[in-house]
């Protein structure tokens, strides 16, 4: 589906979505109060229904922006006006992410502690955080962009392109939404490999290793595939009792193309239980404590061939599951400025 036809679907419901739900705001909120007390894993019905509206709104404000954007600098094409017209996008990317964090901290009273902070300090890296939740994705552009004003290229799944603001700004910006059900993954590996080239200062990439949300069936599912494939790495996996086994095709590619960047490995903990609007009923993020660690591993040390990254992808994935094991049984960071 190309881009015109896709918004001309997701827009209006945007907007329709978002007028209903402002409008019966006071009887869809006594409804998630009433379905709270009788309904059981509902107990968070009215603060998720808040959020939901904070999500909504962000999203129409977010495309009203880009609109705006385009008007004032995007239909130019001098160089001035594409750097300011990229410049203004991530800006509005980090508005967008940190508006929603703060949403979500004030609803379900949510407190962050970071550990490894001065692990972000410098030019842009290549992030390779854990992925287990629709929260854990403003990490990286809270602490990490927002915070050091850097900016990372993204590597997304293509089903992402049916949330209108990732469309339109997600695209303007220099990200790549990977088709996980090509039949040419030569050609999705080369798409991820080209976020590499040509990287200012101030950029880096960002691609989650895991390729999708963690989930303990999920985790079953792969498991036992590799059981077949790859009964080596499926016994090594066996010990990754908190993440997904890490897919070597996108990540290795991109680290065969890294430029000289450094790499950052994002673990946190805190927000598992909730994959997506639905699980947050359930009210797992409540009360919780959002505990993040990043560590660093310099350009020098890496590896410079793809079976050599791949031991290492592995090695570094033993020290994920060692750090969520550790930041869910106990914690020595700080709380988070962001």
């Amino acid at each position: 589906m190309n881009h015109l036809r896709r918004r001309l679907l997701t827009l209006p419901i945007l907007f329709l979505a978002t007028f209903l739900i402002t409008a019966g705001l006071p009887l869809w909120l006594l409804l998630a109060w009433v379905s709270g007390l009788l309904i059981q894993g509902a107990r968070a019905a009215p603060r998720v229904l808040l959020f939901l509206t904070a999500f909504l709104w962000c999203e129409v404000i977010g495309v009203l922006a880009s609109a705006w954007l385009w008007l004032r600098h995007g239909w130019r094409h001098d160089a001035a006006s594409r750097q300011q017209f990229l410049e203004a996008n991530f800006r509005l990317q980090f508005w967008w992410a940190e508006r929603l964090k703060r949403a979500a901290a004030w609803l379900f009273r949510l407190r962050f502690s970071v550990e490894g902070a001065e692990n972000l300090d410098g030019d842009g890296v290549i992030m390779l955080p854990r992925h287990c939740s629709i929260g854990d994705t403003l990490i990286p552009i809270v602490f990490y962009c927002a915070a050091r004003d850097r900016r990372l290229r993204y590597v997304l799944k293509r089903e992402l392109l049916f949330d209108p603001c990732l469309d339109i700004v997600g695209n303007r910006l220099p990200n790549y939404f990977v088709d996980r059900a090509a039949q040419d993954t030569g050609r999705e590996v080369d798409g991820i490999k080209a976020l590499a080239a040509g990287l200012p200062a101030d950029q880096g990439v960002l691609i989650y290793p895991e390729g999708t949300r963690f989930s303990a069936a999920k985790r079953q599912t792969l498991l036992a595939r590799l059981q077949t494939r790859d009964p080596e790495l499926a016994t090594r996996a066996a010990a990754w009792d908190r993440l997904l086994p890490p897919r070597s095709a996108g990540p290795v590619g991109l680290l065969l193309a890294n430029p000289g960047r450094d790499l950052v490995f994002c673990a946190h903990t805190g927000f598992e239980g909730s994959a997506s609007f639905t699980t947050l009923f359930n009210g797992s993020w409540l009360d919780t404590e959002v505990r993040v660690k990043f560590w660093r591993v310099p350009f020098a040390d890496l590896p410079r061939d793809a079976p050599g990254l791949k031991v290492f992808l592995h090695a570094q994935w033993d020290r994920m599951n060692d750090e969520v094991t550790r930041l869910q049984d106990g914690f020595s960071g700080q709380p988070g400025q962001a």
